[in-house]
């Protein structure tokens, strides 16, 4: 199963924009950690891991993002409309449903969370519906090796349900061994970027039906921060599950980092991913446009 035998996907990043720290609905924009674009209505939603949801109004000029507009900001709460309780808001990951039916009105978030390790859907205006069940490794919260290590990401791809991983292997997994996760009962196992703990921040299954990667790595202020885009071709998975992934992109500072945690698909080959400003004056909200080619 040799990946040089298939065509090597090229990624390109475009330009960025830096959204500021507005106050929409009361809520400041900050700390965003999960996006993702719902092509029926036109808007980009992005999560905050403070437990906060967020509409914005995308403009593209080409490959360049023009403006972004804040439309909508909400806490999330539970399904009787109460604010999800502290110790329970670590919303990481998103992931979108109905969003590419050519039906309005009918999207829904799906959103996976750190701390107590669930995933929810969601209406757009983020009141809860109804949990999803997890794999059954992943339903027991003393199985992550930190509670601030469990679900980052999820997506939902056509075949497997929805896909998702802890950050970190979980404590009976080799720690360099990442796993992915489907509701559907599979799961692939793939060796972690080679920097000291790197662990998944994001996922987004790709039209070919392939998944994209975001990983990031910190491990200290003598150490580089290391955020890595990684490749995964199923055919490229042996019986064993045991897949090898390509390094598509590796973003690397010492200083100034932009601690990218959230990947959406947008159109065509264009995606977008947000950096998390960790709600500091001396980091910022970034996002940046790239195109992904997978070639044939």
């Amino acid at each position: 199963m040799p990946v040089g035998s298939a065509a090597v996907p090229v990624l390109e990043i475009h330009s960025s924009f830096l959204i500021p720290p507005l106050m929409v609905n009361g809520i400041k924009v900050a700390e965003l950690s999960g996006l993702a674009w719902d092509n029926d209505e036109q808007i980009l939603y992005a999560l905050s891991d403070k437990g906060r949801i967020f509409h914005f109004h995308l403009t593209l000029d080409g490959n360049r993002i023009a403006a972004v507009e804040p439309l909508y900001a909400a806490n999330l709460t539970d399904t009787e409309g109460e604010q999800v309780k502290k110790g329970r808001r670590d919303s990481e990951g998103l992931t979108l449903l109905n969003a590419e039916n050519s039906k309005h009105g009918d999207t829904q978030l799906v959103i996976a969370f750190e701390g107590e390790p669930r995933i929810i859907r969601f209406t757009p205006e983020g009141r809860a519906i109804k949990n999803i069940e997890l794999p059954k490794a992943l339903q027991n919260g003393r199985a992550y090796q930190h509670g601030n290590e469990a679900l980052e990401s999820v997506t939902f791809h056509p075949r497997y349900g929805f896909i998702t991983a802890p950050e970190q292997p979980l404590k009976t997994e080799p720690p360099n061994l990442h796993t992915l996760y489907s509701t559907k009962g599979r799961r692939w196992s793939f060796t972690a970027y080679p920097a000291k703990n790197s662990g998944i921040s994001a996922l987004e299954a790709l039209p070919s039906g392939n998944l994209l990667i975001l990983e990031r790595a910190w491990s200290g202020i003598f150490n580089p921060f290391v955020v890595s885009l990684r490749y995964l071709d199923f055919k490229h998975c042996s019986k064993e599950d045991r897949c090898e992934v390509q390094n598509l992109k590796v973003l690397s500072n010492y200083l100034l980092v932009d601690n990218f945690e959230g990947l959406t698909h947008l159109q065509g080959n264009q995606y977008l991913m947000v950096s998390d400003d960790g709600d500091e004056e001396f980091l910022s909200t970034k996002l940046m446009l790239f195109t992904l080619d997978e070639g044939t």
